[in-house]
């Protein structure tokens, strides 16, 4: 913060954000929990000490309690486990929980104690849980963080942990397969005990259970079911608890909280043997997200695969963000030898994929996860087996597509080559469909079963029967049980498929309903646990179920006031917006007499300049400017700097040109870029030897390819030699890399804005927008992208400026927080930019017509950043010498500087109406840079707009990286009016 700044002071938020790396709400699908998980104990609580993130300063903490139920009902478990953890220092300490899950879990829920009282968490969009939590750990106060990570471990980052230690409770639910269920416990002498309780219903004959280090245990019969119980005090645990697969009844009932009844329903499937399929097709997936994939064990079964079938004809389409390649092999060796020498770029998409006509099999390659074009669907005419060796799969979306076309998935984590490849040319016949007595469609999933056999869960009908359709023809009737007693693991297993099809953005009302029904994490929405009630009333959310009954009695009358004063609020804003409006108009209309050069003192000192990046825009008519930068990595590494925005860039980016008025709209001035070039070590590699790209790719990605600037910088550097196609292919890796967030979206956006890919542009501005809800900045610059797709002439222009203007409209009226002071008139000012062109097109802005009054500028400056701690302020230094300042922000030629912004992501405005002659200096000063964004350095995106809102319009766009170190005076460039 500057001087004489008041930082915001909010207290006891606790964060618990969710991310669910391999599909919605799955942990990991057919695989064994990951080994590293157990490598301090399972369940792990580790301290960092002064919260220094080295193994020096980690301190593992004794566990005090432990206590795992397992309650089973068929073929689906539910679990919950709670452990509680001493700290023996005095200090107050962050600390990493981890716990691994058994395979194919899905979270249901995370508590943390408050008080001496374990508080559940509630669904919030991802990006605000993250925000929240960072801000909290920046303040020092109750913050958590936790994921759910690709290879199946909960984990979560705790804050603060004293003394006392703390308590965590965590709830899950996962099918019990063929294999049974399997969860390894890892605990060195808990001080007060531990307990064991495991329950199986629904099973026609006790299933097997081993105890942690144990053995097996007997499971006695009791309440209709069989049971079994085992504590212990300070005594180690180290071993997997195994629950055997159950013995299953035709058909099992249950109802769900909601209401809802649900079936397990399971077989024998029919015999008969398939026939030899003559035509065989492969769907490759060639994206970037394949490079740690096991593609020699998928070659494997490809090979044992074809070798056994010996088809006529084998068809490949290899498929990523770019169009699908497809080739045939006459031989199974051919095949898999051109499938060898495929290369891995790009993004993940099924755009273009399944219209290849009809096929006797087909095979998909591919971890499943459409990371661009994510509204295609994939719907092949054949018989459909997904294959994947990815542990962080989107095994919901994989299981979904082989469903549909009466085919299963296949893992290759934790299996042999050959069991899979057995597994594929078997094609037994399977599930295609469970109806009701009217054949009307019920939701089901396939789980995995013995050979021979089927099982899968089912929405219950409203009465009746239900008929299972199999491969082949085949049906086979079920009766409804009557009995149908309380459980909610299949619906929360069904649950988590459906999210799968509805995707976290493309039906976000939808996803965000359907996550809070059943109570289910994803990649989008994260856990938060707030201390009191008025956290929840300044959160805008209703505490959970379990909130006690006198803190909900306070949160309800918090709450009643707060509508109050937001109704109030409401009713205010806009008739201050329209009063700042006003100003800004009358500021724009008044005439000034400019000082002469050099007059006026500058009021503070010059600042050092330095390299930036930077990329030339030709903005069209209607155009209201570009997004946030690319993403930097991670320091510390200094030759791993984000990427550049564009080709050219100097210390000073000059724009020679006369000063525009209405009445000389034909006078263009030229535009001046020097040559820039990165210091990066990949970039250099390929400058030394760019006929062989492809060879020098694949050397520099093996060491710099975990990070999205590597991508950033090498699209750049296809671009600027007219490679434009494989630019946008190379920047869309950057959303595959391991770093990957909400701000990667925005900032691979705006490349796509800049090489021509508009619609995806937009499709990823959507989706930020989505995720981001709670900030404005995103609903700004997908506003922003769609006047750039109006302006470039696309088919339901009219449409995207009237949305635009209407999103731009909504972030300047509708209630703000104060941090975001000023995007209000910035928006208006873009929104009233584009009304002309609306207006030519038939179209109708939805603004208040106060609001409506296109400003235009000879000299317009616009600055975004990408991280939300980063606090800087624009400044302008005229040719008089005068400085246009946070704390001075309109001039005596007659800029105008918008509202400071102190807490991140901007936007911050400069612009002039009738500019004097001279050198126009533009500059960042930066106060504080954000330390903990994922994404490594902040980057500032800066466009220089001369002769905004006219034909003349044209743009140079910048990117500046700012390290955790950088303070001072940043510049970014200068216009020089003639």
């Amino acid at each position: 913060m500057k001087r004489g700044r008041v930082g915001m002071r909010l207290r006891g938020w606790l964060v618990l954000s969710l991310w669910l790396a391999g599909g919605a709400g799955a942990a990991s699908s057919q695989r064994e929990p990951a080994e590293a998980a157990v490598a301090h104990g399972n369940p792990s609580l580790t301290a960092l000490v002064a919260g220094v993130r080295s193994e020096a300063a980690r301190r593992q903490l004794p566990p005090k309690r432990f206590d795992l139920t397992l309650d089973a009902r068929g073929a689906v478990a539910r679990g919950e486990v709670t452990v509680s953890f001493a700290y023996p220092g005095p200090e107050t300490v962050e600390g990493d929980f981890r716990l691994a899950l058994p395979a194919d879990a899905v979270v249901t829920g995370y508590a943390l104690d408050i008080g001496g009282r374990l508080v559940d968490g509630v669904l919030v969009d991802r990006p605000q849980a993250k925000a929240v939590y960072e801000a909290r750990v920046r303040q020092r106060i109750d913050p958590g963080l936790a994921e759910v990570t690709p290879e199946g471990t909960f984990r979560t980052r705790v804050f603060p942990i004293g003394p006392g230690g703390r308590t965590i409770r965590v709830r899950f639910a996962a099918p019990v397969g063929p294999e049974g269920l399997r969860m390894p416990i890892q605990l060195a002498r808990p001080t007060e005990g531990w307990s064991i309780a495991v329950r199986s219903e629904g099973a026609e004959a006790a299933p097997t259970l081993v105890l942690p280090g144990r053995g097996v245990a007997r499971m006695r019969a009791a309440d209709g079911g069989f049971e079994a119980r085992a504590q212990g005090g300070a005594e180690p645990l180290d071993g997997d608890l195994v629950l055997g697969p159950p013995a299953l009844p035709d058909a099992l009932a249950s109802r769900h909280p909601t209401g809802e009844r649900y079936l397990q329903l399971s077989g024998a499937l029919p015999t008969g043997r398939a026939a030899r399929p003559e035509r065989v097709r492969i769907y490759w997936d060639r994206s970037r997200s394949r490079i740690g994939d096991r593609l020699e064990a998928e070659l494997g079964v490809v090979a044992r695969v074809l070798e056994r079938w010996r088809p006529g004809a084998v068809e490949i389409v290899a498929f990523n963000s770019s169009a699908p390649v497809r080739f045939t092999a006459a031989t199974p060796a051919a095949a898999v030898e051109r499938l060898r020498g495929l290369r891995y770029r790009g993004g993940t998409s099924f755009e273009g994929l399944g219209g290849e006509g009809p096929a006797d099999r087909c095979l998909l390659f591919s971890d499943g996860a459409a990371t661009i074009d994510r509204a295609a669907r994939f719907q092949p005419a054949c018989p459909l087996d997904a294959v994947t060796s990815s542990a962080a799969a989107d095994l919901g979306m994989l299981r979904h597509m082989a469903q549909a076309g009466g085919g299963r998935l296949h893992s290759l984590v934790g299996r042999d080559g050959n069991e899979v490849a057995d597994a594929v040319v078997a094609m037994r016949p399977a599930v295609t469909g469970v109806a009701d007595g009217a054949g009307r469609a019920l939701p089901f999933v396939a789980l995995p079963a013995e050979a021979g056999r089927w099982t899968v869960l089912a929405r219950a009908p409203d009465a009746g029967g239900v008929s299972v359709s199999t491969t082949g023809g085949g049906r086979i009737a079920r009766a409804v049980p009557a009995d149908a007693p309380a459980f909610d693991g299949e619906g929360a297993l069904l649950a988590r498929d459906r999210l799968a099809t509805l995707g976290a953005t493309e039906r976000r009302s939808d996803y965000v309903a359907l996550s809070r029904r059943y109570s289910i994490a994803s990649p989008s929405l994260s856990f938060l646990v707030l201390e009191t009630p008025a956290d929840y009333v300044q959160a805008d959310i209703a505490p959970p179920a379990n909130f006690p009954d006198e803190m909900r009695a306070d949160y309800l009358q918090l709450l009643k006031a707060a509508e109050t004063r937001r109704g109030e609020e409401r009713e205010g804003r806009l008739a201050l917006v329209v009063k700042q409006w006003g100003e800004q108009v009358a500021w724009w209309e008044r005439r000034f007499d400019p000082p002469a050069p050099g007059s006026v003192k500058t009021a503070e000192g010059g600042g050092e300049s330095i390299v930036v990046t930077g990329s030339r825009v030709r903005p069209q008519r209607g155009d209201a400017g570009a997004p946030p930068p690319p993403p930097p990595p991670p320091p510390p590494p200094p030759v791993m700097a984000p990427a550049p925005a564009a080709p050219e860039a100097v210390q000073d980016m000059v724009v020679a040109g006369q000063r525009r008025t209405a009445a000389a709209p034909d006078a263009r001035p030229a535009v001046q870029i020097d040559a820039w070039q990165p210091d990066r070590p990949y970039l250099k590699a390929l400058d030394a030897a760019p006929e062989r790209f492809d060879a020098v790719f694949d050397e520099q990605e093996r060491l710099h390819g975990s990070l999205p600037a590597f991508y950033l910088d090498v699209a750049e550097w296809l671009r600027r030699r007219g490679r434009t196609a494989e630019a946008v292919e190379t920047v869309l890796a950057a959303l595959e890399t391991p770093s990957a967030n909400e701000v990667t979206l925005g900032i691979v956006a705006a490349r796509l804005e800049r090489y021509g890919s508009i619609d995806r542009a937009v499709e990823l501005r959507e989706r930020h927008a989505a995720l981001d809800p709670s900030r404005p900045q995103p609903r700004r610059l997908l506003a922003l992208a769609l006047a750039k797709r109006a302006a470039a002439g696309a088919a339901g222009a009219r449409a995207d400026l009237e949305r635009a203007v209407a999103l731009l409209g909504a972030v300047a009226t509708e209630p703000l927080d104060a941090r975001w002071a000023g995007i209000d008139m910035i928006s208006l000012m873009e929104a009233n930019a584009l009304i002309p062109r609306l207006r030519r097109l038939g179209g109708r802005a939805e603004l208040d017509p106060r609001l409506v009054k296109p400003l235009d500028a000879d000299v317009r400056v616009v600055v975004d950043w990408t991280t939300d701690a980063t606090d800087l302020d624009l400044w302008v230094d005229e040719p008089s010498g005068e400085r246009a300042i946070y704390s001075h922000p309109r001039s005596r030629s007659g800029g105008h500087l918008s509202d400071d912004m102190t807490q991140g992501y901007g936007p911050e405005e400069y612009w002039i109406r009738r500019a004097p002659s001279g050198a126009f200096q533009v500059s960042a000063n930066v106060f504080a840079a954000d330390r903990l964004d994922p994404n490594g350095a902040s980057l500032i995106a800066a466009r220089i707009i001369r002769d905004w809102g006219r034909p003349t319009e044209r743009e140079e766009a910048v990117d500046i990286e700012l390290t955790g170190s950088d303070r001072g005076q940043r510049r970014i460039g200068r216009v020089v009016v003639r």
